[in-house]
């Protein structure tokens, strides 16, 4: 059910969860203070119990009444980066009522949204809002209003339709809470240079730290079609393979020969074209709905060919992604 800015401010003061666009993807949220919502989140998501949620914030000076500090490094950060598709692994002040979004942890994972529609609900609300992508955990994230109604329908109390997600992939997290580094624990748009371009002549090291961190979006598989999707390092692999669909770059598809493909559409291989390499911003954009696509051709399997997506920040959160929604 599609509701208004207004009818979602009221659902959420009184405890419920509903949809909310993001610029990244849409999250699933609920009053981060509020326990009873927060399990709702979990239970409705299939969610890890583990598993913290990002906490949206309207401003640093709302984030500021819930940390118990914030590093120089992670203020300089949030204010060159804010409101924006980055969050932050920031500590919590003893007692926090943000406890139960955060897993039991003593630190959350906060951001300030870019979205105007969900800056203006935080406004009004005024607090906090955990907000996971709005999808069954472990599959893929929605970037449309329509693409939440399909995985949660009437699980929720509602959709704010704020229109198609504008970059299409979950925010970067980090951690900056040490002064001389800067830990990139799941990477998105803003990734390795554009944080060290900012930190140009600073001493502090920019790095990935994707595995082993306990972060949303990196312990557990995440972004997956129902479909079992597999990667590949060649299409001669798909040679006994039949009725199963090929995820490949447009560069790829213009590659294989028409005896290639005359031999796949014979076996009843269907394959999908990401997109270009040249064009990192529409393959992040329309990613999430690609894979949704490959449940809709009702096969057993699919595959991925892989590929080097580049050194760019999106290029190694696009594999990230796809790294992630193959078993």
């Amino acid at each position: 059910m599609k509701i208004t800015l207004q009818q979602a401010v009221k659902l959420l003061a009184a405890g419920g969860v509903v949809a909310v666009p993001t610029e990244t993807v849409y999250g699933l949220a609920a009053r981060a203070d509020n326990p009873e919502a927060i399990s709702r989140i979990y239970a409705i998501k299939n969610r890890p119990a583990d598993n913290p949620l990002i906490c949206h914030f309207h401003s640093v000076a709302q984030i500021r009444k819930y940390a118990a500090a914030l590093s120089p490094l992670t203020l300089l950060l949030l204010h060159k980066f804010s409101p924006g598709p980055i969050s932050f692994l920031i500590e919590l002040k003893p007692g926090s009522p943000l406890r139960r979004a955060s897993a039991g942890r003593k630190y959350m994972v906060a951001r300030i949204p870019l979205h105007p529609m969900l800056l203006k609900l935080l406004r009004e609300l005024d607090a906090p809002l955990a907000a996971p992508s709005a999808n069954t955990s472990g599959r893929v994230s929605t970037t449309t209003a329509m693409m939440v109604q399909k995985d949660l329908g009437s699980r929720i109390d509602g959709v704010l339709d704020g229109g198609p997600s504008v970059i299409g992939l979950e925010s970067t997290i980090v951690d900056a809470r040490k002064d001389g580094a800067v830990k990139i624990l799941r990477p998105g748009v803003v990734g390795i240079y554009e944080i060290q371009h900012l930190l140009k002549g600073k001493k502090a090291a920019v790095s990935y730290q994707v595995s082993g961190s306990n972060t949303p979006g990196t312990r557990y598989r995440h972004y997956a079609p129902e479909t079992p999707l597999y990667r590949i390092s060649k299409e001669r692999q798909l040679k006994d393979e039949s009725h199963c669909v090929l995820l490949c770059t447009s560069e790829d598809l213009d590659a294989m020969s028409p005896a290639t493909k005359s031999a796949f559409a014979g076996k009843g291989v269907i394959v999908l074209s990401l997109g270009s390499v040249h064009q990192l911003s529409r393959v992040a954009r329309n990613l999430f709905f690609t894979l949704t696509r490959i449940d809709e051709m009702k096969v057993r399997k699919a595959y991925y060919l892989e590929n080097d997506w580049g050194s760019s920040s999106l290029g190694v959160a696009i594999r990230n992604r796809l790294e992630k929604a193959c078993g």
